[in-house]
């Protein structure tokens, strides 16, 4: 009897025992999901990913591995990850033991950033051409202003040093991102129905030689110029004779006008026959149904036969030198009526009437407050600065052959010009104001 009870007591000691050891080893092995601790840093990399560290505090962190998925896991220590911003799941396990903990990364933008660009719905870059996103920014001092870019097809565009490049014609988006992943989202068009800005010699624009299509996306990629510049500024205006004298591909044939919208002085009340005050370019037939008097040989768009009457000979519709200033004028959304250029005694209103005259002295000249968008002419002859540097003004004018811009020096050989006498700045007659002005163009 005393022999079975030993061994019964033996037994029991054991099965204590095992369930000791197990109770230990559960212990042991035994996970805390309040000693998980997940940190990260509010700053991305290129993939727009923050990094994230994950924790375990133990004294013991032999066995234990994490994983984001629940089956690629690492040690613990080299638990190091990188992940966009929204909710994740961290695995920690150990043996067969697994825990697991939800978190969520989110975006603290620590300031802003824009561009001109954040206003259109599509850039329109030119094969070949190049464009600045020229970023401003609202962040602490401090701040890394770095930026990241992907753009969605590589082949159509491609970044460097923080300009866009057209390499084909296409479509694609670019996202520029900062380091905290505050980030913007752009449209952009690559296409060949405009050129990067050039003062080379262009062939003149022959009759109909682009379509309904081709027209119309002509107009958007001007109003885009616009809009990016300022509606009714004069960067809008600049940016409209830019436009016209450098990025459209043809020069515009000029053509003394045969009259005028109204009828100012002596001239008839004809419609887009050497002017063409309305919004767009003057492309396609499709425009006559805004045209609203016209000779016997019209009406007919840029480009086409028309007869030019005050030299009595048929000539190539275009635009004649205020023709051109006040189709930029409108178009850069300041409404400047299809006037004239000249010293009208009786008439009031013309362009020579705007604002103070600036007579075109070295002496003024070095006053340098002078400016794209404003109005530089002579009592015959009308014309706008589109870009000044060190050296030169750049101005854009319909002047004997076609529209295009010339370079002058702008201390000595400006002032001898019988052609441009005089500047007005236009300060205070653009409504609202110099916009988003450049000396230059890109």
């Amino acid at each position: 009897m005393n022999k079975i009870k030993r061994i019964l007591i033996s037994i029991g000691v054991i099965i204590i025992g095992v369930v000791v050891m197990l109770i230990v080893f559960e212990n042991i092995n035994k996970l805390y999901s309040n000693k998980i601790e997940i940190t990260y840093e509010n700053i991305v990399n290129a993939q727009n990913e923050y990094p994230v560290t994950v924790k375990y505090n133990s004294e013991d962190l032999d066995g234990i591995l994490c994983s984001v998925d629940g089956s690629n896991y690492k040690k613990i220590e080299e638990c190091t990850l990188n992940l966009t911003s929204g909710k994740h799941k961290i695995y920690i396990k150990k043996d067969d033991n697994i825990l697991t903990k939800e978190f969520e990364i989110k975006r603290e933008y620590l300031g802003t950033f824009s561009s001109t660009m954040d206003v259109l719905d599509t850039y329109y870059l030119a094969v070949g051409g190049k464009k600045s996103f020229n970023f401003t920014f609202d962040y602490p001092e401090g701040f890394d202003k770095e930026v990241y870019y992907k753009v969605e097809d590589a082949e159509v565009l491609k970044i460097e040093d923080n300009k866009m490049y057209g390499l084909k014609k296409g479509t694609t988006k670019v996202t520029a991102t900062l380091k905290d992943g505050n980030s913007k989202t752009y449209n952009v068009m690559v296409t060949d129905l405009i050129v990067s800005p050039t003062m080379a010699k262009k062939t003149r624009l022959t009759c109909n030689r682009y379509t309904l299509e081709e027209s119309i996306l002509l107009d958007k990629i001007l109003a885009s110029r616009v809009e990016e510049a300022g509606v009714g500024t004069r960067a809008g205006v600049a940016s409209a004779a830019r436009f016209l004298s450098l990025e459209f591909p043809y020069a515009i044939r000029y053509f003394y006008e045969n009259g005028r919208l109204e009828n100012w002085g002596k001239k008839d009340h004809i419609d887009a026959e050497g002017r063409y005050y309305h919004v767009g370019l003057y492309l396609h037939e499709s425009k006559f149904e805004d045209i609203t008097s016209s000779t016997k040989s019209g009406p007919a768009i840029w480009g086409c036969p028309l007869m030019e009457y005050s030299e009595d000979r048929m000539g190539i519709n275009g635009l004649d030198c205020s023709g051109f200033v006040t189709w930029a004028m409108l178009n850069g959304g300041f409404d400047s009526k299809d006037v004239g250029s000249g010293n009208e005694e009786l008439i009031d209103g013309e362009l020579y009437d705007y604002g103070t005259h600036n007579e075109i002295t070295k002496e003024y000249m070095k006053k340098n407050t002078y400016k794209p968008g404003d109005y530089i002419a002579s009592d015959g002859h009308a014309a706008l600065i589109v870009g000044v540097d060190e050296k030169f003004v750049y101005v854009a004018e319909a002047y004997y052959a076609d529209v295009k811009v010339s370079k002058f020096e702008k201390y000595n050989e400006l002032q001898n010009l019988y052609s441009l006498t005089f500047i007005t700045e236009m300060n205070e007659i653009y409504p609202n104001g110099d916009g988003n002005i450049t000396l230059m163009w890109e």
